[in-house]
């Protein structure tokens, strides 16, 4: 096992640091750079999710949809009033015909006798 451990010191003693002060800003300032950059991309991705913009015009057709179907029931709506209408006028008008017809068939002529036959009831 001690022959296993001075390899791992001897790698330890090959890293190399930056002595110059720029290098070391520069290495500092490209890493704080690319993490910044990965920052605003998850920042994007969590954005675009929550605010999709194909889904506000899903959304605008659906109410587009809507709007269509309720006119179409409307006009269904208000066809069917008429109708109804149609029918109660032509049912008053035949039933006007018919009373006419009636007073005609109601005005009679005495006949010969000159009284009109009464109904005889008896009791047991």
């Amino acid at each position: 096992m001690p022959n296993s451990r001075k390899p791992l010191e001897k790698e330890k003693g090959l890293r190399k640091f930056y002595e110059h002060g720029m290098d070391g800003l520069t290495l500092a300032l490209s890493i704080a750079n690319a993490e910044e950059d990965k920052a605003l991309r998850k920042v994007d991705k969590h954005r675009r999710t929550q605010e999709p913009a194909s889904r506000s015009g899903c959304h605008h057709r659906r109410n587009d949809k809507k709007s269509r179907l309720e006119k179409a029931k409307a006009m269904i709506a208000q066809q069917r009033a008429l109708s109804k209408k149609e029918k109660a006028k032509s049912r008053k008008e035949q039933s006007k015909r018919d009373e006419a017809r009636a007073s005609t068939a109601r005005v009679t002529i005495p006949g010969p006798s000159g009284a009109t036959p009464h109904k005889k009831v008896t009791f047991a």
